[in-house]
């Protein structure tokens, strides 16, 4: 009896230990003994140019955070000196970089000068049975510290056969019987109170430094009460996971799959992150579009073994603005392109890092998932399924050039194509453009600062990209272009370019611009709406102002006065934005202040934008980042469903999401 006193107390103890350092840091660690629990992000060094280096573990990487923080927020090179010398500038809010034991100090690369601009092409060229084509090698040494400099263009003799003899393989069937899910141990109780104990002790190691593109906190209050409910979470949804294993056929949940649903999206219920993939009445979970997952159809996800990606995040869709060329049988032209931004070769943010990549799919059936092709190897076939540096490794898209300050990283926010000339330059008849943010030190949680944003292009289906400096907008205390850090782009009928902006980090609202198709690499060149306002002296309308980001008003969140915060919707995170052919509305989908995902619609691009319809509440593991697919069938007039691509944090992973219109 007397011993069981004292277990008693020891226990009491213990669960006031632990929530008393719930309390204190805000935050708690997962399962020790659960085999898929979900990881932390791990911290990294800033690198600049190419592929980046892995660091050594997580300890080291924490304990080392004060001096890196310090590198990152000063903005020189000293972070990038010689690969050969040894550091701990590791930064436990930056992901993870490298492959090697040690980790290492990057160079600092001399680009040169930027490319020509987009509208200095040559001559036009018709003819594409028989072209010179070109793709990108990167110079590289023996040390994978040692950043690439300016790429090297290789001519690359491409004719009609073989493009053809070189495309994808024909797309397998899906998979369509669900996979039996392994067995996972207990997590024990007491496992839990360790757990929020030795979180204290991380916290002293991070300082509670934000981590990249960790999803926005709620007030102490209720961080605590979340916290504590996760735990609880946890053990009952492992416990249920273990329990479901086992058996044959798991019971259904109060949302689960009715006779209605295909088969085809009951067998991608095991890769769910959720017990229940139906999140909301109008929304579920479809599948993974990158990561380790493996489905029967090899070009769904699997981007680990194709590609060498096993986490990344903000998957930005868009058109790319071609049509299929019947001579090419075995290639479609027309894709849709995905950036994606801070890319990991390894699991728990871990291996090679690069800022981004870019991936491509011709899917038009969403509803089993969306395909990726295999990549093309150096023979001259801009539409595999990403860039490569390897038969099987994706490279950056866009790297930071010397003449631009230094970054932690560069994450894509939007893309856009538009048409033009067919040239020697711009075979395609397109061009690509993609907005993208830089990073220069990350905060507390939902909180980064930005040192700019700008825009690259590319004219041969996003294979290489140029940075154009016009389109750097830098961001300082008195800068007007601080909201127009983050973007989303949108083609209006009216033949102008729109450009949705927010604030760096997740606290912001939305401001609008726009721009003729041909001067959308020039910020002088940009419109700003300013709404109209009415007072003593009389009322002014709303209007559009030339080269002044300062006037722009916000126009989607920050509204509702003091009662607004308490309204979902109230702040604006990576925003996509379209014309909705089934609504015959614009819309806009974003992550708000409670990490709430939502949609907003209107009848113009400026608005006014309807109140914010929640389409799934925050869920384990910490959601962000809706990006719409342009080839929903509600986006194109064919149907009433809308896809759109989901960054999952404990994953590190962008999923695709769908949602029904008619049950909101």
């Amino acid at each position: 009896m007397g011993a069981a006193t004292n277990v008693g107390r020891v226990g009491g103890l213990a669960v006031a230990l632990g929530v008393g350092s719930a309390v204190f840091t805000g935050q708690g660690v997962a399962w020790a003994d659960e085999a898929d629990s979900s990881p932390s992000k791990s911290s990294t060094s800033a690198p600049s140019d190419g592929d980046k280096t892995d660091s050594t573990d997580k300890t080291e990487k924490n304990e080392t955070s004060d001096d890196a923080g310090a590198d990152k927020a000063s903005g020189d090179t000293e972070n990038e000196a010689d690969p050969e010398a040894e550091t701990e500038t590791e930064k436990p809010d930056e992901p993870a970089a490298a492959t090697t034991s040690t980790p290492r100090k990057k160079k600092t690369p001399s680009n040169g000068t930027a490319k020509k601009s987009a509208t200095e092409k040559s001559t036009p060229k018709t003819t594409r049975t028989t072209t010179t084509k070109t793709s990108t090698t990167t110079d590289t040494s023996a040390d994978p510290a040692t950043l690439p400099q300016v790429p090297k263009k290789v001519a690359v003799f491409a004719t009609a056969g073989t493009l053809a003899a070189s495309s994808p393989a024909a797309v397998s069937p899906k998979v369509t019987a669900p996979r039996s899910t392994a067995s996972t141990p207990r997590p024990k109780l007491i496992t839990a109170v360790v757990n929020i104990v030795n979180s204290t002790r991380d916290w002293a190691h991070q300082k509670a430094d934000a981590i990249p593109d960790d999803p926005a906190q709620p007030p102490f209050l209720l961080a605590l009460l979340s916290f504590a409910r996760r735990e609880l979470e946890n053990l009952s949804v492992s416990r249920a996971t273990t329990i479901a294993a086992r058996t044959t056929v798991a019971a259904p949940t109060s949302l689960a799959l009715t006779e209605e649903e295909p088969a085809a999206a009951a067998a991608l219920v095991s890769s769910s992150p959720w017990l229940n993939p139906q999140v909301s009445p109008s929304t579920n979970f479809v599948s993974w579009v990158t990561g380790n997952k493996v489905y029967g159809d090899k070009t769904l996800a699997n981007t680990l073994a194709r590609f060498g990606v096993h986490g990344t995040d903000v998957g930005v869709m868009w058109d790319n603005g071609m049509v299929d060329d019947p001579s090419t049988p075995l290639i479609n032209e027309h894709q849709v392109l995905i950036a994606v931004g801070d890319t990991f070769g390894a699991k728990d943010m871990t291996g090679r890092w690069i800022y981004n990549t870019l991936f491509r799919s011709s899917d038009d059936d969403l509803s089993d998932g969306m395909t990726i092709p295999k990549g093309e190897w150096f023979n001259g076939n801009m539409f595999g399924g990403a860039p490569l540096s390897s038969p099987t490794t994706a490279r950056p898209i866009i790297n930071r050039p010397s003449w631009l300050p230094n970054s932690v990283t560069l994450i894509p926010t939007a893309g856009v194509s538009l048409p033009t000339e067919v040239t020697e330059d711009t075979p395609f008849g397109t061009i690509q453009y993609v907005s993208f943010m830089s990073v220069s030190k990350w905060g507390s949680p939902g909180r980064w600062t930005t040192n700019y944003s700008a825009i690259a292009y590319s004219t041969d289906n996003g294979e290489n990209f140029t940075i154009a400096p016009q389109s750097v907008r830098y961001n300082s205390m008195l800068s007007s272009n601080k909201n127009f850090q983050q973007s989303a782009f949108l083609k209006g009928d009216d033949g102008y370019v729109y450009m949705y902006g927010t604030p760096n980090g997740r606290q912001g609202a939305a401001y609008l611009a726009r721009v003729d198709p041909d001067d959308i690499l020039t910020v002088s060149k940009y419109e700003y709406y300013k709404k109209g306002s009415s007072g003593w002296l009389g009322s002014t309308p709303a209007r559009w102002v030339p080269g002044s980001p300062s006037s722009a008003s916000a126009i989607i969140g920050k509204s509702g006065g003091s009662s607004g915060v308490t309204k979902p919707g109230y702040t604006v995170s990576e925003m996509s934005v379209q014309y909705n052919e089934y609504l015959q509305k614009y819309v806009v989908l974003y992550g708000d202040q409670s990490n709430n995902i939502v949609m907003r619609t209107a009848d113009t691009p400026e608005g006014s934008w309807s109140d914010a319809t929640v389409l799934m509440g925050q869920q384990p593991g910490g959601i962000y980042a809706p990006m719409m697919h342009p080839w929903s069938p509600s986006t194109v007039g064919t149907g009433s469903d809308l896809y759109w691509n989901l960054s999952l944090w404990s994953e590190y992973n962008v999923m695709l999401m769908h949602t029904d219109l008619t049950k909101l």
